[in-house]
């Protein structure tokens, strides 16, 4: 029988009065691997990683090639959306604390990993590690399938799909939780549920559900968190920007775009990955992970 030489964990990391979930995906190792190997930390897309089928075989492949890796889900997963504390800005410090985690641990150098709404993410805890997270400071980001916009990409999907209701009602609806003047009462929030989100159809799999809150910090027009064009150009370190070719949710322009502000903002290591896949990556999973560890092996070994 065929024994792997790694294995599995579920860890908990204690974070303030919560704790953050993830799944340790480790080799049997000593300290000199933990000085020289890079760990990934992945983060997770709307659904968290316990629910999204994107790139579950990429920790197995880099087990193989010698790299552990950890993924959390932060408040952003699963029901973060739905019940109203789910608030883009507030999952940073839930990162810092999984980097410190692997920092304890033992780990040197780490790398950030995200597919969809995780390489917002990983873009935008990037840009504030000067200011904010100083240390553990990360070796490299990927960002995968990761929206320009990601405000932008979710009203010009929904205007697509003729969403029930609009971008525009929900922002009007929205924008009276955050009035200018002092002292005004605010209404309570509330949960929305968007029908034709991301399909032709009212079935639940075309749906969307957030809270106005929720909503106001990952899809209002104001909020610059999940905006990667405004932050990417912050990141000095290596960064590997993956596409699909016929993704369906993201224009695959968008990848090329960010890499462009990246470049221009003096980053002399920003690589493109384009995948003839959809925004999932089905049937690319293998070759994703082939090309994440050549990029990792030149740069990282």
């Amino acid at each position: 029988m065929k024994v792997d030489s790694w294995s599995g964990t579920i860890i908990s990391i204690p974070f303030q009065n919560h704790q953050i979930d993830g799944l340790f995906y480790h080799l049997v190792t000593d300290v000199e691997h933990l000085r020289n190997k890079p760990v990934l930390l992945r983060l997770h897309g709307l659904l968290g990683n316990l629910l999204d089928e994107t790139e579950h075989d990429l920790p197995y492949i880099l087990a193989k090639h010698g790299y552990s890796s950890m993924t959390i889900n932060t408040i952003m997963a699963n029901l973060g959306l739905f019940f109203g504390f789910g608030i883009f800005d507030e999952a940073m410090p839930q990162i810092h604390a999984a980097c410190m985690y692997l920092r304890q641990m033992g780990f040197q150098k780490i790398i950030l990993v995200g597919h969809g709404l995780g390489g917002a993410m990983a873009i935008r805890y990037g840009a504030l590690q000067q200011q904010q997270f100083p240390s553990p400071a990360i070796q490299g980001i990927i960002a995968i399938a990761t929206a320009y916009s990601l405000p932008d990409t979710i009203r010009k999907r929904w205007t697509r799909f003729g969403s029930q209701p609009s971008y525009q009602e929900v922002y009007e609806k929205a924008k009276t939780l955050y009035p200018s003047k002092p002292g005004h009462d605010l209404p309570d929030d509330e949960t929305i549920v968007v029908k034709r989100a991301h399909g032709p159809t009212v079935r639940p799999e075309h749906s969307e559900i957030y809270t106005l809150k929720t909503w106001w910090a990952l899809a209002g027009p104001e909020a610059d968190g999940p905006k990667a064009y405004q932050h990417i150009g912050g990141i000095k370190v290596p960064v590997l920007l993956v596409h699909g070719q016929y993704d369906e949710m993201i224009d695959p322009q968008e990848c090329a775009a960010l890499g462009n502000v990246a470049t221009t903002a003096g980053n002399p290591d920003v690589t493109l990955l384009h995948l003839e896949a959809g925004h999932d990556l089905s049937g690319k999973h293998e070759e994703l992970g082939q090309e994440v560890v050549k990029w990792i092996q030149e740069r990282f070994e």
